[in-house]
């Protein structure tokens, strides 16, 4: 942490600026390696910046930079100039020997933010690189020797993994997990924070035949036969389902535990029929099915669902079933991040995921206030009764605002409701451009003439990241004429289940001083408020019946905007339950790879062979020699440690899939599921002895020159979209043994119209120091 500013801010940025103009940049730049002075190092960024973008750094920029030092959430509102204020926070720590990884939101960003900022790294002697995943090996290799690298999240934990993998420490790839910053902090660090990252490789892999037969077979139940659960987006057999599976496969118990694969399954399929929903989770391009990320509504790119779900929907679709391979390493983003020493990230929405930061990962939020003061005006959200309602009144408000020539621009939550408001637009004769999963090659070319006098654009949350609109088109020849209609108008359409996801909208308009204005449009049949149960929180009497009117009812009101709020608690709740799943896991991970990186480098050099087979050593020493034998074992220990892991990672997907059964005997599944890891992974050095030893036996049967070590191929990574929410124990009660409570009225007692303490448990729901400190730590 930087005193000066955490003491006085305005003196430490006058202190920079003084330095600054008092010295140029060799001077100050040589200096700030050998004193290691903040104030020396932000002066010469200070300078460098002038000289090679001709930009004078702000104030806010500086100071952002300075709470980046820090382990801190910085908040710099949009347009601001959070890529420069990172340069200084980078510069300092390779000031102090710290290799930074600036950790971006997408490839996109990481080669356009290392090419604009490299002229100033240029003029401060800092090496950089980029990557992305179109990065061949060698160049990857050679990129993580700069002093700054420029890389999404998701390649550095995919070379993470990769190098798990590898026979010789000269082909890894990746290194210096130690100083990195987030941009875009809250969606790397909450919204995909438990998305595993995955490496598989073929090594004999089966494909599964029994699933089309078992896709068939679920095609025939009846809706007695099954329950859905949007809430927790689980599929389920009812008794009745149970039964018929039981006198299909002829078997006594479908919960018997030689049966959980099956059960598995069927629950698989279910879902991919029922709860998955084409051109809303994901969309069927190019003869594959490709997933729309939830926050961004873009298309994830090399992600998978989990385990044979991803199968199922594409039998669904009548696809080629995709061939993944055996899983050999994964690791959740929330996890990889723990690699580095230090962590901070900047972020134009932080403050509405403060207790998320704090809670998870033992980061502060420190917010900047913007150069200019915003202009932007936002206006009261607008609640309707349904969907039909509310998309009609937001093409009224698009006409209108079409009228003066004010460019708007609408986020949508799926890519069904852009295209169904892009209909009603038309049929209004109004020119628009829609943006979402299935066109989004086209977002450069859209997103630049977003801000163009009169232009409509209609996008699923496309443009909230890493996307500057300009008003006027990107040249901003017509700037004048955008400016005298309004400024851009950002509209949303749905109510998210955070309300960072609808500020980011919000910050798309009124940049830097620029004028603006936002509203939100919702309605009473949007999925958030059926999953929250909004009928229970209001008055039977309260309730509105159906008008195409705007509902201005303040209890109403109230209570729809408080559903976000009960929405972002319970996401909260799950990913701390998903934590006590995974972090069991994720300590024998840490182990694992640790040892065996090293024997990859010669660290420790592994004498099993000696040590527990003396008698067999000694016999393929006399036949091969001393130093082939032992250059053997080498790399027959690492191919071990790999399938080992392997088969772990296997045992505890199979123990998951079917921990939830536990609650039926009154068990925690979190604490089951933990006790079943820790017991299978303190049986694996015997594992490895035991291979080892069979190796051994085959080495002296076969012979040297016939001997194969086991190695993956074709090494694939990938995303898996997990959610972890069949791990919920409450709800999986309930869907195995039936709520036992007695069931909700429909609407909220009249009397109790007051609902603050209700409130309570999610407005103040205490920190929960266990997972402050097990991520706050320092290594």
């Amino acid at each position: 942490m930087i005193k000066e500013l955490e003491k006085r801010p305005e003196e430490f940025v006058a202190a920079v600026k003084e330095a600054a103009d008092k010295y140029g940049i060799k001077e100050l730049s040589e200096r700030a390696r050998a004193e290691k002075n903040p104030v020396i190092a932000f002066g010469a960024v200070y300078n460098a910046v002038k000289e090679g973008l001709h930009l004078t750094p702000f104030d806010e920029q500086i100071m952002a930079g300075g709470f980046l030092d820090d382990e801190a959430i910085v908040e710099l509102p949009t347009g601001e100039g959070k890529t420069i204020a990172a340069v200084f926070a980078a510069y300092y720590s390779v000031c102090k020997g710290l290799p930074v990884h600036i950790l971006t939101f997408n490839d996109y960003l990481a080669k356009r933010d290392r090419e604009w900022m490299k002229p100033v790294y240029d003029l401060l002697g800092v090496s950089t690189a980029y990557i992305t995943e179109k990065t061949p090996e060698a160049r990857r290799r050679e990129a993580y020797n700069a002093e700054v690298l420029y890389i999404t999240v998701k390649e550095c934990g995919f070379d993470f993994l990769r190098d798990f993998l590898v026979f010789d420490e000269k082909e890894a790839v990746g290194k210096g997990y130690i100083r990195a910053i987030v941009d875009e902090a809250d969606s790397v660090l909450i919204d995909e924070a438990r998305i595993p990252l995955v490496a598989a490789g073929k090594i004999k892999a089966e494909k599964d035949e029994t699933l089309p037969e078992i896709f068939d077979f679920v095609k025939t139940l009846s809706e007695e036969d099954y329950e859905l659960s949007h809430e927790t987006e689980n599929a389920y057999l009812t008794s009745k389902g149970e039964k018929r599976a039981e006198e299909y496969y002829g078997i006594e118990n479908i919960y018997d535990e030689e049966n959980n694969e099956l059960l598995g399954r069927i629950n698989d399929c279910l879902k991919a029929l029922y709860i998955l929903t084409e051109d809303k989770d994901y969309i069927v391009k190019d003869g594959s099915v490709k997933i729309i990320d939830r926050f961004t509504g873009r298309v994830s790119e090399n992600r998978s669902y989990p385990g044979n779900l991803q199968a199922a929907v594409e039998i669904k679709h009548d696809l080629k079933v995709t061939e993944r391979g055996v899983v050999m390493g994964s690791v959740p983003i929330q996890f990889f991040i723990r690699q580095y020493k230090y962590v901070s990230g900047m972020t134009g929405t932080a403050q509405s995921g403060r207790e998320e930061f704090e809670t998870l990962y033992g980061l502060t939020v420190k917010a900047v206030s913007p150069h200019v003061p915003s202009q932007r005006t936002d206006l009261p959200m607008a609640v309707y009764f349904d969907e039909e309602a509310k998309l009609r009144a937001v093409v009224r408000e698009i006409k209108e605002a079409n009228g003066r020539k004010q460019p708007v621009l609408v986020g949508t939550d799926s890519i069904e409701q852009s295209e169904r408001l892009s209909v009603l637009l038309k049929d209004e004769g109004i020119a628009h451009n829609v943006l979402n999963a299935k066109n989004d090659e086209m977002e450069a070319e859209i997103i630049s003439n977003a801000g163009l006098p009169s232009a409509v654009t209609i996008s699923t949350n496309m443009a909230g990241r890493g996307v500057d609109i300009k008003l006027g088109g990107a040249d901003e020849k017509l700037r004048d004429e955008a400016v005298g209609a309004g400024g851009l108008y950002a509209i949303g359409t749905f109510l998210a289940e955070s309300g960072r996801i609808n500020d980011q909208l919000r910050g798309r308009a009124a940049r830097q001083g620029d004028p603006g204005q936002s509203r939100l449009f919702v309605s009473l049949d949007e999925e958030i408020m059926t999953v929250n149960k909004l009928k229970t929180l209001i008055p039977a009497r309260k309730y509105p019946e159906k008008t195409a009117e705007e509902i201005t009812e303040k209890t109403v009101l109230k209570e729809v905007a408080r559903i976000q709020r009960i929405s972002q608690g319970k996401t909260l709740d799950e990913r701390e339950r998903l934590l006590k799943f995974t972090m069991i896991g994720e300590k024998h991970r840490d182990i694992t790879f640790a040892a065996r990186k090293r024997y990859l480098t010669g660290e420790r050099e592994p004498h099993f062979w000696q040590d527990c087979f003396p008698e067999e050593y000694a016999t393929a020493v006399k036949k091969y020699g001393e130093e082939r034998v032992n250059k053997l074992q080498h790399e027959y220990i690492l191919s071990v440690i790999n399938t080992q892991w392997s088969r772990y990672l296997e045992f505890a997907s199979y123990l998951r899939e079917g921990i939830h059964l536990s609650a039926i005997g009154g068990k925690n599944p979190a604490d089951e599921y933990n006790i079943g890891c820790e017991e299978y992974y303190e049986t694996i050095e015997d594992r490895i002895t035991e291979d080892m030893g069979e190796g051994l036996s085959r080495l002296i049967e076969e012979g040297i020159d016939n001997f194969t070590v086991l190695k993956p191929s074709e090494i694939s990574t990938y995303l898996l979209d997990e959610s972890g929410d069949e791990l919920a124990r409450k709800s999986l009660m309930e869907a195995l043994l039936g709520d036992s409570g007695e069931e909700e009225e429909e609407y909220g007692e009249e009397e109790n119209e007051d609902t603050e303490k209700e409130d309570e448990s999610i407005e103040d729901k205490p920190k929960k120091g266990f997972f402050a400190s097990l991520f706050g730590k320092k290594k």
